[in-house]
């Protein structure tokens, strides 16, 4: 798929019908062929049907239509970047700026010195209200240039301003790098979510601290929110959920009050929320989830549904999680039946890989074995499996046993156990992963005795194994809880009800 089908297919419905207003100016025959195009590639299916549309507008498909088609194509995909930034144009305060300096350019070039420095004046201003350092930069190094053809600009002014622009564009850069870094790992979902570092909590806590110190160059809700968001990356390295949801729930209230959430800083709102939601799974405030459920998806529709094709993964894999908490597998199923057919989530192939992940938690829950096998399957063959880390492939290869033990393929359970053995050697050597390499050798062990037809007792095994090995945590990235496991195997029952049983102990 090529970037005009991925612009049309991710176009919110408001920004369609601005694109079909502006349309109304182009040539009728014209402005006709491109309606065409458009409403065939928005209904989906275009490849297949691609060369059906070419004959409709030119009345046959031979070499020269198909140029004509390509020249429309072309056109078609610069309106749409015109229609795109026109529309924006009025509700993202950011691209102002760009476009003072665009006029500014275009007035310098007619040799109209004097009013290109107007528009550079108003873009500095704008630039400078939304914390846009390199755009000042951009501004400064034009204003530079029109000094040396107007000696009325004061360049000494200029310098001096562009050397103080320069240092806060260094702190910026400097923060925004590391804070990159962060965010990559800290918003990543669950089942990538690594061994924590106490150096990056040390360079986290740095940044904090300059950001405090610095907060005076800030004029927009920049600062505060880069401190928030490295304030949750730190609590969430941690572990400390109590502590991030208290400090989430606090400023979340603070930033709206402040009215610091708009259509510029939606993307931290939700990223917020989905933290909060992680928060209070974690701590088991299982209803409390529900609700920040519902109102991350009321979040998402807001601005036209902005920001949806990015986060909506989020929010069906809360709902999917939260609904098995709450022992409604069917609900989760629906959830992740909804997921999987929605167009926005699933055409990006990492989105559609975590989603194979929880569907094959989901057969397994359901005692469906088999499925949750062929999903697995699926999910080792997927382009982007190799994009995962080695402790998540470490974990969903050793879930990879525990299914097809209990899918009765005895034999293919032990040849993958070999498998893991001789690929994960290093983590099999690492005490951060020696709980999940015993749990490996007990279920090897019960799938031996079941070649051979024998039973073996766990109560011995099971007591020195809770003793032993600190307690799983629910959203942990082993997709299954080992103790439990062990527990259901023991008492004879399936895990879904013993894994219910243990969650209802201590779920609010």
């Amino acid at each position: 798929m090529d970037i005009l089908e991925r612009i049309i297919e991710n176009l919110s419905s408001d920004e369609v019908r601005r694109f079909k207003i502006l349309s109304n100016r182009f040539k009728a025959d014209e402005e006709k062929k491109l309606i065409i195009l458009f409403d065939a590639i928005r209904n989906g299916g275009f490849k297949d049907i691609e060369d059906e549309v070419v004959t409709q507008m030119y009345g046959k498909n031979t070499p020269k239509t198909k140029n004509s088609y390509y020249r429309l194509r072309n056109k078609l995909l610069s309106n749409l970047e015109k229609s795109l930034l026109f529309y924006h144009f009025n509700y993202k305060n950011t691209l102002e700026s760009h476009s003072h300096i665009q006029l500014a350019i275009l007035l310098k070039e007619r040799g109209l010195y004097k009013e290109a420095f107007h528009y550079l004046k108003k873009a500095e201003k704008v630039a400078q209200k939304h914390d846009q350092f390199s755009v000042v930069e951009v501004v400064y190094d034009e204003m530079v240039q029109l000094a040396a053809r107007d000696i009325n600009i004061d360049i000494d002014d200029i310098i001096l301003k562009r050397k103080e622009n320069l240092e806060k564009m260094e702190i910026q850069r400097s923060t925004q790098e590391i804070l990159g870094m962060v965010a990559q790992k800290a918003n990543r979902l669950n089942v990538t979510r690594g061994k924590k570092s106490d150096s990056l909590i040390e360079m986290l806590e740095q940044i904090k601290d300059k950001l405090e110190a610095y907060k005076g160059i800030y004029h927009s809700p920049t600062g505060r929110i880069a401190v928030a968001r490295t304030v949750c990356a730190i609590l969430l390295r941690r572990g400390v959920y109590e502590e991030l949801e208290t400090y989430i729930a606090k400023t979340f209230h603070e930033f709206e009050e402040a009215k610091l959430f708009d259509r510029n800083t939606h993307s931290f709102r939700l990223l917020m929320r989905i933290w909060w939601i992680n928060a209070l799974r974690k701590l088991l405030r299982i209803s409390e989830e529900s609700q920040q459920i519902i109102l991350l998806l009321k979040d998402l529709k807001m601005y036209g549904k902005q920001n949806y094709n990015e986060y909506a993964i989020y929010y069906y894999t809360s709902k999917i999680n939260n609904e098995k908490l709450l022992g409604n597998l069917k609900e989760a199923h629906t959830a992740l039946k909804e997921a999987m057919a929605n167009k926005a989530v699933v055409q990006n192939d990492l989105n559609h890989l975590y989603l194979l992940i929880s569907q094959a938690d989901q057969y397994f829950n359901e005692e469906n074995f088999v499925q949750a096998l062929e999903s697995i399957k699926d999910i080792m063959s997927h382009n982007r499996f190799e994009d995962l880390d080695e402790e998540a492939k470490f974990y969903l290869s050793i879930f990879e046993l525990v299914v097809g033990h209990e899918a009765e393929k005895f034999t293919y359970t032990s040849n993958r156990y070999k498998s893991l053995r001789k690929k994960f050697r290093k983590l099999l050597s690492d005490s951060e992963y020696a709980k999940a390499y015993k749990f490996a050798t007990i279920l090897m062990r019960i799938n031996t005795a079941a070649i051979e037809g024998k039973s073996v007792s766990l109560r011995a095994t099971y007591e020195s194994f809770i003793s032993t090995y600190p307690k799983s945590e629910v959203a942990d990235n082993q997709i299954i809880m080992y103790e439990i496991y062990l527990d259901a195997k023991l008492n004879k029952m399936s895990y879904y009800n013993a894994f219910l049983r243990e969650i209802n102990k201590v779920a609010t």
